[in-house]
């Protein structure tokens, strides 16, 4: 199963707005998507409807083109150029929601160890370039796969010990020290830094949720789109591309 879960906000160690709930869209899938030329393919490893193509208002079953009434070929019609329209908008929303996790870890990482020689940032970057790129190849790469397991849990995973392991060794190092003031001080550049981090990204998510809600209202009528088509898989299912569900 597929899953895409978007959100504007990413909570990576620092406290940040609640508003991020506002901006979550669901989506579930058996099926992967993929394109050849205009035809959108979706596929799924086994069953009736193993293998579903639509283009210019036609769609092809396993392969064997089904004969539309009027009705079902002005919804295939309809499903058809949403999902064109849906693509770009998965991949503008995605972009955005990255740039504003790697941009937090960047900033946090920064305030702990400084730019002189900033090994974790060098990596952040990296890692920030290579899933712009993954994305920029496969618009629908987020759509094929879990959000959270393949993009957002590995930035955790591979960043958050290095980030928390520095702010630890700079706390104990001054709690040990017996310098009062140097503990005030850091502690006063970490409020800071969480202050500093909220407003940015509140910003950042204000900008991005037109975009989200926007994407997520076309996948919600493409969903009642799909439910409408009357035709049905030789197991006399109704065709299920994909799911959606309130945040």
């Amino acid at each position: 199963m597929n899953r895409l879960a978007v959100v504007a906000v990413i909570s990576l160690g620092v406290s940040f707005s609640a508003q991020a709930e506002n901006l979550q869209c669901n989506f579930e899938s058996d099926y992967t998507f993929s394109q050849q030329g205009r035809t959108l393919i979706f596929s799924r490893d086994s069953g009736p409807g193993k293998r579903i193509m639509i283009q210019d208002g036609r769609m092809v079953i396993d392969g064997k083109e089904i004969s539309l009434g009027v009705e079902d070929k002005r919804r295939v019609t309809e499903f058809e150029n949403e999902t064109r329209l849906l693509i770009p908008q998965v991949q503008q929303v995605s972009h955005e929601a990255v740039d504003i996790a790697f941009n937090t870890m960047i900033e946090v990482s920064r305030a702990l160890n400084g730019d002189a020689d900033n090994q974790t940032v060098k990596k952040l970057e990296g890692a920030r370039i290579a899933l712009h790129q993954s994305l920029g190849k496969d618009p629908m790469f987020v759509m094929n796969g879990d959000f959270d397991g393949k993009i957002i849990e590995p930035i955790v995973t591979d960043f958050v010990p290095d980030v928390v392991s520095a702010a630890l060794k700079q706390a104990l190092s001054l709690a040990f020290s017996g310098d009062d003031k140097k503990a005030k001080e850091f502690e006063a550049r970490m409020d800071n830094l969480d202050k500093n981090i909220k407003a940015t990204v509140e910003v950042r998510a204000k900008r991005l949720e037109p975009l989200a809600n926007a994407m997520c209202s076309r996948l919600q009528g493409m969903d009642k789109i799909e439910d409408s088509i009357s035709v049905r898989l030789s197991n006399k299912e109704k065709i299920n591309l994909f799911n959606t569900k309130a945040p």
